[in-house]
Formats: C-alpha cells, sequence, structure tokens
C-alpha cells in the first residue's frame, strides 16, 4: 500500500542516517533544529539553515536531498539524545515499587522536557505540519513507552497501584509535565510552583501517587525531602543529565 511504503521509506532513511556526522553536517543539524523549531517548517527556508550553518546552500543540499529530509534528521539528532537511565531501566523491569518508580519516571520527564525545548517544539512541528510522522516516534520513543506501560500494566495486576489502563496512564504522565511546563504560566499567570528540576520530580511524582495509590504520596521529612527506603529525590537536588 502506498501508505505503508512511505513509513517503510521515512524508517530506513532514518535508520540509513545513523552513522558518523562530519562537522559540517552537525552545524547543518543544527542550524535546523534551532531554526525549524522557532519558525516551524512551512515558515523555515534551506538558505536561511545554510546561513545560519555559514555553509552554501548546495552544500546542505549535498547531505540532505530535500527540506523534508533535512528535518527528519533534525529531530531524528534529538530523539536519539533520549536514553532511559540504567536505574530506571532496573526499577522498570524489576518491578520496583511505584513510590520509587514513579519519580525516577518524572525526573526523565523533567530533564527531558526542560532541558531540550527545542525537541518538544520539533515534535510538535512534525504533528502539525508533517502528516504521517508517527513512525518516526514509534522507532524513537517506542520501547520507551513500551518499557513504562508494561510496568504499569504488572503493577495494577498485582494490586500496587489502582486497575488503570496503562497505556492512557502512561501517556498522561507525559501530558501533565508537558502541558504543565509549558501552559502554567498562560493559564494561571505566574511562574512554575518549583525552584529546582528535583522539586518538580517530586510534585508530580506525589501528584500521581495520590491517584493511583488511593492517597499513598511519597512521604516527606521535616527538611522537605522525600522518605523512602532508599533516596530518589529531594525537593532541593539537581538532576544530573548525565544519570538520565
Amino acid at each position: 500500500r502506498p501508505a505503508d511504503h512511505c513509513k517503510q521509506s521515512k524508517a530506513s532513511m532514518l535508520i540509513s542516517k545513523k552513522r558518523q556526522r562530519s562537522v559540517t553536517e552537525v552545524r547543518i543539524l543544527e542550524a535546523a533544529v534551532q531554526l525549524f523549531s522557532r519558525q516551524g517548517f512551512s515558515g523555515t527556508g534551506t538558505r536561511e539553515i545554510a546561513q545560519l550553518a555559514d555553509v552554501h546552500e548546495t552544500t546542505l543540499f549535498r547531505y540532505y536531498r530535500t527540506k523534508k529530509e533535512l528535518f527528519w534528521a533534525a529531530l531524528e539528532s534529538r530523539l536519539e539524545r533520549i536514553r532511559l537511565s540504567r536505574d530506571l531501566q532496573s526499577a522498570l523491569s524489576g518491578d520496583d515499587h511505584p513510590g520509587m518508580t514513579l519519580p525516577r519516571i518524572f525526573e526523565f520527564l523533567v530533564h527531558v522536557i526542560s532541558e531540550q525545548p527545542e525537541l518538544v517544539r520539533l515534535l510538535s512541528v512534525s504533528a502539525l505540519e508533517l502528516p504521517g510522522s508517527d513512525d518516526v516516534y514509534r522507532i524513537h520513543l517506542g520501547a520507551i513507552f513500551d518499557s513504562v506501560s508494561a510496568y504499569l500494566k504488572r503493577c495494577a495486576a498485582k494490586g500496587a497501584i489502582r486497575d488503570v489502563d496503562p497505556h492512557i496512564v502512561t501517556l498522561a504522565l507525559v501530558g501533565t509535565v508537558l502541558a504543565h511546563w509549558n501552559m502554567y504560566q498562560i493559564f494561571v499567570d505566574r511562574e512554575l510552583p518549583f525552584a529546582t528540576p528535583g522539586a518538580a520530580t517530586l510534585g508530580y511524582s506525589n501528584f500521581w501517587l495520590n491517584i493511583l495509590q488511593n492517597g499513598n504520596s511519597v512521604p516527606m521529612r521535616e527538611d522537605g525531602a522525600a522518605s523512602l527506603q532508599e533516596p530518589v529525590i529531594s525537593a532541593d537536588s539537581e538532576i544530573a543529565p548525565s544519570e538520565l
């Protein structure tokens, strides 16, 4: 089918680009990320990208035959940075208690959304301006989605959380951070109520543990830190990108 052929071609294109990039190509991709994320796909021209990258437009087309191919490569250059930490992978596969695992999930989400705003905007651009981008999301984010959903499903089956649809909850966890981080100030007219990423992680974790565990949130000590069998994250801690 034509639609399936397009998906296969796009997937093949993305996979074929997973190679060592030259300094010039990196400059082109970084320029593309900046302009596409600020101006959208239709509002950005290849000449602009070439100028920002300090290369001739013909050089750009030696690496990427079309603007659309360049956009997907720019998006992929940001998506390939997303990796679950070993601790989070272990917590998900080992069915650790939700009180331990949910903070790690939110630590991951807060880091991605707060530290990679260009990625969030590029995902929005691809969804709005380039139909058929679902295969790109699946290639890069599908394994993470599946891991979290499967973990929540097992937790529900064991009675560790309420009997909920794990797919809905997984999407809701992402939506909570994404919407709150980007729209809180618009509608509430105040800065986010978190002084640090660690405080945001704790706030989101308590909110969802209250929902999923009938009011059992992460216990707090007098100093405002989470009190669990082993430390998860304190309200004033910083997130180290190397650990995510």
